[in-house]
């Protein structure tokens, strides 16, 4: 009974988040709605950071990335809820984004599958960064059954690229974690 309770309150979530244009707040807002295997994927994501650089993570959940920071990195979290001291709060979905600090890099791991308007986020935040870690679960097509995960789009590997080359940044890596694939963007200077 719990487990047909759960997908209830995941299509639930979906309707509301779809119908509303708003995040499924009450599904994240429990730390135990991270997983750990995340963890993993947070630490690959770390090994692209260079010292002495600005990080803004969005999602950042149980804060993992913190403790494998290069030296001398400062570090803010961002989640759609309160995670602790620092934490920014900050839905994505949110129609009225702040204007965000610069920083080196945005490390966005799987949170973009939650975004209703992923071009318009990308092009809002990429005036203040630099680089972007992102990890996304792909398809191969327009895969409408994935979305049974709370998902609200599905992207290719080339939409994504095309997303970012399209507000000025190229990719400079990528490389698969479990059934995602995590992605760096490098702003193009114009040099």
């Amino acid at each position: 009974m719990e487990k047909k309770e759960g997908i209830i309150a995941r299509v639930l979530g979906l309707f509301n988040q779809n119908k509303y244009n708003k995040s499924d707040v009450e599904r994240w807002e429990p730390i135990g709605a991270i997983k750990k295997s995340w963890a993993e994927r947070t630490i690959e994501m770390s090994k692209f950071i260079l010292p002495n650089s600005k990080i803004i993570e969005f999602g950042a959940g149980k804060m993992v990335i913190k403790e494998h920071l290069p030296e001398n990195c400062s570090y803010t979290p961002s989640d759609i809820v309160d995670r602790g001291p620092g934490t920014f709060v900050c839905d994505l979905n949110n129609p009225d984004l702040p204007v965000f600090d610069q920083y080196d890099y945005c490390v966005i791991s799987g949170v973009l599958e939650y975004i209703n308007d992923v071009p318009k986020l990308i092009e809002h935040l990429s005036t203040s960064i630099d680089s972007f870690i992102i990890s996304y679960a792909t398809v191969k097509e327009d895969h409408i059954a994935k979305r049974g995960n709370g998902w609200v789009n599905s992207y290719t590997e080339n939409d994504i690229i095309k997303l970012f080359e399209e507000n000025d940044f190229a990719l400079s890596n990528k490389e698969n974690w479990s059934k995602q694939v995590i992605f760096v963007f490098n702003k193009i200077s114009d040099n």
